[in-house]
């Protein structure tokens, strides 16, 4: 009997982190699309970089 359940149990849990990646995915492509608007020409990609370029500017600030 255990045997027999555990790949329906696989199963479920792929199926519901399926759904999981789904939602990230299409949540990821949003907020991309928004920033793209604001003004982030390559959207996420250019926001990481400005904020990653805006910490190196504090920490060298603060040497």
């Amino acid at each position: 009997m255990k045997d027999q359940s555990a790949p329906k149990l696989l199963e479920t849990k792929l199926a519901a982190l399926e759904s999981q990646l789904d939602m990230m995915e299409t949540e990821l492509s949003y907020l991309n699309e928004i920033l793209v608007e604001c003004g982030f020409p390559q959207g996420i990609n250019t926001l990481r970089k400005t904020v990653e370029d805006l910490i190196q500017e504090q920490r060298d600030t603060q040497k």
